[in-house]
């Protein structure tokens, strides 16, 4: 158990390496105004801070700097996850809503916002669509032979494909496939489209036997369409601002790392749900973010779980501006109502 003092040098420690990025000794804290010790009594807490492995020696400096069991203290204990600043919410709200046309637009948006924020990389997931429901399914003609097929689930995602047909279409037989279509398979997941398609193969070709040929090829296209979860990065250049990663060593393992999108993508997906979560360097369990910290969330839009937003910076971020506009996003993506 920490004592006072050592709760006030370990938070000005931490609060001014975040700040300067260079290690702390006790001369520069015994200038602080809110702490008012002696340069002795410093190094004493100090000492003590470092033998309980809270903060540890620089091979090159006799200042001291946080260790990762340091920043999850810092985290766990001085880090107020609760703040939220309804007008700040307000504001970001609108800068949201003015995107909200379509679910994909506006989390991409909420991710660029986030990273422009707190100038650290943010990743955001958006749902897996595979388990998106159907919502309706239209066709859009281009020209008698040509249509672009719109899937539309119950999470506003809305997907496509053009698709071109071995026969003029009539609008009378197109109006009577969607509406075929759309009356058997609304509800269904997207995962299982192609199931639920085939068990209703037979009953199709009894009732539409002369425009069986037709209806198959645009089922076909509808079951085609792929349904991958979204990603979306923002500010991946803003880790080049980090003192850590100004080194091809330490730079190279992160841009490798988030430039595979499938990576990443599975990472994000094995991400526990819950609300607002740091994890500090090794807790990753990935090697391209063993100098790196990442606060991650659930968000959601319209009451539903939505998908997930990380931020990524260096061990070293600002863990209380960086926890509290995350929060401030996933409350304005929470009250932003998607356009019908």
């Amino acid at each position: 158990m920490l004592t006072e003092r050592q709760l006030l040098i370990l938070r000005a420690i931490i609060d001014d390496y975040i700040q300067t990025a260079q290690p702390v000794g006790s001369r520069t804290l015994s200038k602080r105004d809110d702490l008012s010790f002696s340069s002795a009594t410093i190094r004493n807490d100090m000492a003590d801070l470092e033998d309980m492995g809270l903060i540890e020696k620089p091979h090159t400096s006799a200042g001291r700097i946080p260790s990762e069991v340091g920043y999850r203290y810092y985290v766990d204990h001085l880090v107020e996850t609760k703040i939220i600043d309804e007008r700040e919410t307000y504001r970001l709200g609108e800068r949201l809503r003015a995107s909200a046309q379509e679910s994909e637009v506006l989390i991409r948006q909420a991710a660029d916002l986030l990273s422009d924020l707190t100038n650290y990389t943010t990743v955001a997931l958006g749902p897996n669509s595979q388990m998106n429901r159907l919502a309706r399914i239209d066709l859009m003609p281009l020209d008698e032979r040509r249509g672009v097929v719109l899937i539309v689930t119950d999470q506003g995602h809305v997907e496509h494909r053009t698709v071109v047909f071995d026969s003029p279409m009539a609008p009378d037989l197109v109006e009577q496939t969607i509406r075929f279509l759309n009356d058997r398979l609304k509800g269904t997941p997207l995962g299982q489209l192609k199931f639920r398609i085939g068990e209703e193969v037979a009953k199709l070709r009894l009732a539409h036997q002369e425009q069986f040929e037709f209806m198959m090829q645009l089922i076909q296209s509808t079951v085609e369409v792929q349904h991958p979860a979204s990603l979306y990065l923002g500010g991946k250049k803003n880790i080049f601002n980090q003192p850590e990663f100004q080194t091809l060593d330490t730079l190279r393992p992160f841009l490798e790392w988030i430039d595979e999108q499938e990576r990443l993508t599975d990472w994000l997906e094995s991400l526990p749900n819950r609300e607002i979560y740091v994890s500090i360097g090794s807790e990753n369990g990935i090697v391209a973010l063993q100098n790196c910290s990442v606060i991650t969330s659930d968000y959601t839009l319209d009451g539903k779980t939505f998908g997930t937003i990380a931020m990524i910076g260096p061990t070293r971020m600002d863990y209380r501006h960086g926890v509290q506009m995350m929060g401030q996003i996933i409350e304005a993506l929470r009250r932003t109502k998607l356009e019908e």
